[in-house]
């Protein structure tokens, strides 16, 4: 069968693919971009894909290599990444790769054709089967837009959220935190870990007057430290600063518990070094949990 390509279609697809492909990755990756960076590393993969057709570069086409040259596009794209990081990138990359790939599969069932009865004029990709692209990009930027959003919202709360208990004096409040490898705050002064907590969460253990300051305070959190507070509480508080987007040097309220109890599967462990940051608004549209605990605390409880 004799295979005709179409170098035009061919350039624009898989620029197009790559491009895709690798945004798709950074959103899931929850990694910042830039858009030149993709594109030129999208175009420097096409490039790949030209030669591999070329009969004196056949032996470019293996699989190693295609690993190889996907690793390299990552690290163009997003270097400098750490190890884990960056084998999450590849993980994310592979995983939309195959899905979108599956999502093709599928939808010839459906249609009661079969690709590999014409495997030759997929990959001559000629404006006959140009639906298929439009279905792959459709089907990358979905999974991109929303997917991220999916796996915070209903496989992440199912795999990393724990119990944890805030006890102050003889008061203690029971909670849902989800584990956030994200949350590297710390008390500036003392280096201890933090825990990020809806203020509404702590409703009942915080006192009223209490609620009505951080809520006053929250233009101007320093306001915080020039009111008469109870004694227990007025040497508790501190300030956290943090950086996100839209917030570059924000700062959040927090305070220092008598002791924090995380309730894993395999046993509770309990620390005094922790400070619970203080959040209005919801960390999870659907309350699956209240507070952002610092993997740091592992290392710390029982201390």
């Amino acid at each position: 069968m004799k295979l005709v390509v179409y170098l035009d279609l061919l350039l624009g697809v898989n620029l197009m693919m790559n491009y895709l492909l690798l945004w798709a990755a950074a959103k899931l990756s929850d990694l910042k971009y830039k858009i030149w960076r993709l594109l030129l590393v999208s175009l420097l993969g096409t490039c790949y894909t030209i030669l591999v057709i070329l009969p004196q570069f056949s032996f470019l086409n293996r699989i190693f290599i295609h690993i190889i040259i996907s690793m390299l596009m990552i690290l163009g794209s997003f270097a400098p990444l750490k190890v884990k990081k960056f084998f999450k990138v590849v993980g994310y990359f592979y995983l939309i790769t195959f899905a979108t790939a599956g999502g093709i599969l599928a939808l010839y069932n459906l249609t009661g054709g079969s690709p590999l009865n014409s495997l030759a004029g997929i990959l001559s990709i000629s404006p006959d089967n140009l639906w298929l692209i439009i279905f792959a990009s459709l089907f990358i930027i979905i999974i991109g837009q929303f997917g991220w959003i999916f796996i915070q919202q209903k496989i992440l709360p199912n795999i990393f959220c724990l119990g944890i208990e805030i006890t102050f004096g003889e008061q203690v409040e029971e909670l849902v935190a989800l584990v956030d490898t994200g949350n590297h705050l710390q008390d500036p002064l003392t280096k201890i870990p933090v825990i990020v907590v809806e203020l509404e969460a702590l409703a009942d253990l915080l006192p009223v007057e209490v609620i009505k300051l951080l809520e006053s305070a929250e233009a101007d959190q320093s306001l915080l430290f020039e009111q008469d507070i109870e004694t227990s509480w007025a040497k508790r508080f501190r300030l956290i600063p943090f950086s996100s987007l839209g917030a570059e040097n924000g700062m959040l309220i927090g305070f220092r518990p008598d002791e924090i109890l995380i309730k894993t599967k395999e046993e509770e462990l309990s620390t005094d070094r922790a400070i619970i940051a203080l959040k209005k608004g919801k960390l999870n549209q659907n309350d699956d949990y209240q507070a952002l605990l610092n993997p740091e605390l592992f290392k710390m409880s029982g201390t």
